[in-house]
């Protein structure tokens, strides 16, 4: 068991059996700081932080309880597995779990939603293999751009020379998931830390992935500064193998979802974090299984297609708990 933290809003009008969503957010980093619940004025991750807030104001004003995760090992103890499937599960899992027992008046009925990370955590939430399958009462789960096929996305890039977006970002990105990897695999932190997986330079970043959030991670005096190229040591080519091996047995693709579980994805078409021809591949591939998928795509980036698919989408979820109790909203 691990200790985590996180945030519950509760509705201006209070009522009995009240139904509860929790959200998972975007990737802000692997750093205790990087926890929405520690987020500050000053905080360079503070837009991430907040990137659902018109999401569960939206759910608010519907009766919804909506509680918040920071993940496992943000703002508390021990490392973050970022990127993680069945960690991510287990931290909203737990948490629905933690809200029921804190507020007697939240119900059985819930629903898991988030963003980019927060969707890669919603989905996995949904399967029915995983560690949130025992949690009773899920009634569907919303995912807004679900990160999927970054092993594709990692070799397009590569080769790219470093100075600009997207690649300064991927480059943060790529760190923080042998990161989390790593945290799981000491077989492949000996290699990038003391094999010659990651070059000289790489390595003396390492620290940087438990001080620093994603925004100063892309900055040129860390991780941003170096080429994709740059990052690798002699034994770069089999580290990142590695990574996109660990890619690939994690992908959302491949989870067992609960065959009567309503999914909802919300895709950015400008989205080069989690591009549209990927998350549309994702929906046919869950379709092609028989999981009921709704997919909409908005004219965004990937942080914006949050605010633009927070009416539809808070609507959806509202739905759901409409349909289920036969009372008003």
């Amino acid at each position: 068991m691990a200790q985590a933290s996180g945030l519950v809003l509760l509705p201006a009008q209070r009522r009995a059996d009240a139904p509860l969503v929790v959200y998972g957010h975007m990737t802000t980093g692997a750093a205790d700081a990087c926890a929405p619940t520690r987020g500050t004025p000053d905080s360079t991750e503070l837009r991430r932080m907040q990137q659902g807030d018109r999401v569960a104001e939206l759910l608010l004003a519907g009766g919804a309880v909506v509680a918040r995760p920071d993940y496992e090992g943000l703002g508390v103890r021990g490392p973050h597995p970022y990127l993680r499937g069945d960690s991510l599960a287990r931290a909203m899992g737990d948490m629905a779990r933690a809200v029921r027992r804190a507020f007697p008046e939240v119900g059985r009925d819930w629903v898991a939603a988030g963003h980019s990370e927060g969707g890669v955590a919603a989905l996995n939430t949904g399967s029915r293999t995983g560690p949130a399958a025992d949690v009773p009462g899920l009634l569907g789960v919303a995912a807004i751009t679900p990160v999927t096929q970054v092993d594709v996305l990692a070799t397009l890039l590569g080769d790219a020379p470093v100075g600009a977006p997207p690649v300064n970002v991927v480059v943060s990105l790529a760190a923080l998931i042998l990161k989390g990897q790593a945290t799981e695999d000491r077989a492949l932190r000996r290699l990038l830390l003391k094999q010659g997986g990651l070059s000289p330079e790489a390595v003396a970043l390492w620290p940087d992935l438990e001080r620093l959030c994603l925004e100063d991670l892309g900055g040129t005096d860390s991780w941003g500064g170096l080429s994709p190229q740059e990052v690798k040591g002699p034994r770069g080519d089999e580290a990142l193998e590695e990574m996109k091996n660990g890619l690939r047995a994690d992908d959302v693709r491949h989870l067992r979802m609960r065959l009567d579980l309503p999914i909802r994805i919300d895709a950015g078409a400008l989205d080069s974090v989690a591009p549209l021809p990927f998350t549309m591949q994702l929906a046919e591939e869950y379709r092609s299984r028989g999981y009921p998928v709704e997919l909409a795509v908005w004219p965004a980036e990937h942080s914006p297609t949050a605010d633009q698919a927070a009416s539809e989408l808070a609507a959806w979820i509202l739905d759901l708990f409409d349909h289920t109790t036969g009372g008003p909203r």
